[in-house]
């Protein structure tokens, strides 16, 4: 799996071509390289907020909008607006 994952990221191609040259079906190579990002990727899944936000917790999508949030909203409810 981590093999096929370097040879996609060597490759230059798209999910889709690369799946197809190795008659991999896209779903499961996207999962691969998922699966080898969660393994690789060692950065805290957190960032603390401490010193940096005074006001509340600020989220600001792409699209333009903002919401500012008490420092009281739980977690699980930031990380589904995130995830938006």
């Amino acid at each position: 799996m981590a093999a096929i994952v370097q040879d996609w990221q060597e490759s230059g191609l798209s999910q889709v071509e690369f799946a197809r040259h190795h008659d991999i079906k896209p779903a499961t190579l996207r999962y691969w390289i998922l699966k080898q990002r969660q393994v690789t990727d060692d950065r805290p899944a957190f960032i603390p907020l401490n010193s940096i936000v005074s006001q509340g917790i600020h989220i600001r999508y792409p699209h333009g909008v903002e919401l500012i949030l008490p420092f009281q909203v739980p977690a699980g409810l930031i990380r589904l607006l995130i995830q938006f």
